[in-house]
């Protein structure tokens, strides 16, 4: 596969999923920014030669769990609330005026001055069960449009697609603003939070391993066999020389 065409299916693939929803981009490249800097992070302390292996003993499991919450709550929060924003707007929740005066457009039984916030009229209760997206670019199954003469269906077409491009285009915004509030709400307020638990919780393990290895380490020198024993005094080969024991 030459260069060129690797761009140019990588310049494919950004447009198809992320052209209509800019939120998601941003989501995605964060994250990508939160493993890459991890990946350098943990990189420098394994390259780095003046830190000697116990120290990387202590600092490799702190990086790592850094790493697993920074991406973990940076991702799992943007996603939620991300999802959160467009939830709204598929539901109808979130709409501009834009929106709803282009939904409200395409019923053909409005009178000349519709009334937009009676945008859902177009539809009926269990349509609007359905995402809006779904329900705009399948117009044709919808009930409203069942009794229509060719001629009306077709001008019906034309304003369900102007009404499509406003609520795409809003989803994409309000995917945006989610994005980016969660980004700093994910950076700024929960990450740090949990991080620093995580980072104590780890710090006191290791310390106690560390304690326990200090303390082995005190406990086989210092037990040691003044003289050697016979053979029949074997089970006191071991005995504490700092315990002033005579045999």
């Amino acid at each position: 596969m030459t260069a060129s065409s690797m761009i140019q299916k990588v310049t494919q693939y950004m447009f198809d999923h992320y052209s209509k929803d800019s939120g998601a981009l941003l989501v995605h490249l964060g994250a990508l920014g939160w493993i890459l800097g991890s990946a350098a992070q943990i990189g420098v302390v394994l390259g780095d030669k003046s830190i000697d292996k116990e120290q990387k003993r202590f600092l490799l499991p702190q990086e790592g769990a850094d790493a697993v919450v920074n991406i973990g709550m940076y991702y799992s929060i943007c996603e939620l609330i991300k999802k959160g924003g467009d939830k709204l707007v598929e539901k109808g929740i979130v709409l501009t005026d834009d929106v709803t005066k282009a939904i409200s457009k395409i019923n053909p039984f409005n009178k000349e001055n519709p009334d937009y916030k009676e945008w859902k009229n177009l539809f009926t209760k269990d349509e609007l069960k359905n995402n809006l997206t779904k329900l705009l670019s399948d117009a044709d199954s919808l009930d409203t449009f069942k009794n229509l003469s060719l001629d009306e269906k077709a001008q019906a077409r034309e304003l369900v697609k102007a009404a499509l491009d406003k609520l795409e285009s809003h989803k994409d915004n309000v995917g945006v603003i989610s994005a980016i509030v969660a980004s700093v709400l994910a950076c700024n307020v929960v990450t740090p939070y949990v991080r620093n638990i995580v980072a104590s919780k780890i710090q006191k393990h290791m310390t106690h391993e560390e304690a326990v290895q200090i303390r082995k380490t005190q406990i086989k020198e210092n037990l040691t066999t003044i003289n050697p024993l016979p053979l029949s005094f074997k089970a006191f080969n071991g005995y504490n020389a700092f315990s002033k024991v005579k045999i």
